[in-house]
């Protein structure tokens, strides 16, 4: 009431008020444009080959070494011998396929977790970005069937779905960053997020992935316990990639 009061009376009074504005979600924070070409890059790596190894700057999170001369960074080597890896390129933060295909695997962390397999997200953003990109996420993804952005227009993730507003919100684990595979990482994913910035793509080039307009592909790399590249999955960047594509590409690793 007294609000009110005091607004009526600057506007009587001829005064500029600010009035605050309902905080944005992520729906409202997406960029919109044109689809683009499906794929725009040719692969340097194939199926059998060892992953080009790599070290990158991370969100704090699972996997991600609090301290020490690799504090905030994750190198894929480290997990050799120990977990399968899935790398997730997708092309940039704040668009819409990109917004739901990794919220979307919020859902099936168990089964990554089951088949002992590490999940790690990867764009050519910078870390400030994807910091404020995945802390979005905990508040209000976008619907499965999003339109497209040019990052993916429509949804081609039978399978897959995000998260309902709010249910995103990843939970702290009660023991702290101990690098297993039952810790969170900031914001709406639980698995380590990781920027491939700069030098610019360098990564994403070691592997083929890497766009004429310096994004990444949305493409799946599964890499087995040896480091062998084990599936290669290069999707129309304007789609997301069904989900089941990963389980069955994990459950056909080798066992050792």
């Amino acid at each position: 009431m007294l609000t009110a009061v005091i607004l009526a009376l600057a506007l009587l009074g001829g005064l500029a008020v600010s009035v605050p504005s309902q905080a944005a979600g992520l729906q409202d924070l997406i960029y919109q444009e044109a689809p683009r070409k499906p794929v725009d890059s040719v692969l340097k790596v194939a199926v059998g080959d060892p992953a080009p190894d790599f070290i990158l700057p991370a969100l704090p999170g699972p996997y991600t070494p609090a301290s020490g001369p690799d504090t905030g960074t994750i190198r894929l080597s480290d997990f050799r011998g120990k977990h399968a890896v899935v790398l997730s390129f997708v092309p940039a933060a704040f668009t819409p396929v990109c917004s739901g295909q990794w919220p979307g695997y919020n859902i099936a962390r168990t089964e990554f977790e089951r088949r002992g397999a590490v999940l790690l997200g990867i764009t050519t953003d910078n870390l400030p970005s994807l910091y404020a990109w995945t802390r979005e996420m905990t508040e209000r993804a976008p619907a499965p069937d999003a339109p497209g952005d040019g990052h993916g227009a429509g949804n081609d993730g039978a399978g897959q779905s995000s998260p309902p507003p709010g249910k995103g919100r990843a939970t702290a684990s009660p023991h702290g960053r101990t690098g297993g595979p039952a810790d969170t990482a900031t914001g709406g994913v639980w698995f380590p997020v990781l920027s491939d910035f700069w030098p610019h793509g360098a990564v994403a080039a070691s592997y083929g992935l890497l766009r004429g307009d310096g994004m990444a592909e949305r493409a799946l790399v599964i890499i087995d316990r040896q480091g062998i590249i084990r599936h290669i999955h290069v999707s129309d960047v304007n789609k997301r990639p069904p989900l089941d594509i990963i389980l069955r590409a994990l459950d056909a690793l080798p066992a050792r």
